[in-house]
């Protein structure tokens, strides 16, 4: 009876936590176009007994400076290829989220930054959480060229300006 009782609790729990995960808002990024972003992440909790997770969210921004959301793409390989809009302003929004398997405790913590990709560059994104600190670094190469130019990120201060006309 005893192992009946446990085998129902870790299935509710399992429940539980499928649930909460699709009814959590987020939806899979379509990426169906060319891929001009590609995204290089590394993580690493510090601890056994803890996990880190990072993804993707994927914002249009409209005429009237709003952030309309178009999707999420989970950063779970070393890397990955994104197709955003080139000639449309994105913003893109880079979370990542820490668990403490014994103790329940998470947290997450999101660095985003706006973007007007140019059509033929290709961007470089380098995203990586270790030990609580996290960074993000992206980086503008022009067609047929190895050699690029870091572009500083730029916050949602701007849309709070663009809001501001």
């Amino acid at each position: 009876m005893n192992r009946f009782v446990g085998c129902r609790r870790v299935f509710g729990a399992a429940l539980a936590l499928a649930l909460f995960a699709g009814c959590s808002g987020l939806k899979t990024y379509p990426n169906t176009l060319e891929k001009n972003l590609q995204v290089r992440t590394a993580t690493k909790s510090g601890s056994m007994l803890s996990k880190v997770r990072a993804r993707l969210d994927i914002y249009k921004v409209d005429a009237p400076c709003r952030l309309k959301y178009e999707g999420t793409v989970d950063l779970d390989k070393p890397t990955l290829a994104v197709g955003i809009p080139p000639g449309r302003l994105s913003y893109l929004a880079f979370t990542f989220s820490s668990s403490v398997f014994l103790g329940g405790t998470q947290s997450a913590t999101t660095e985003g930054t706006l973007l007007t990709p140019r059509a033929g560059y290709r961007y470089d994104i380098d995203v990586s959480y270790q030990d609580d600190i996290y960074n993000v670094v992206l980086r503008e190469r022009p067609p047929h060229r190895n050699a690029g130019r870091e572009i500083a990120l730029a916050s949602l201060d701007a849309i709070d300006a663009c809001n501001a006309r």
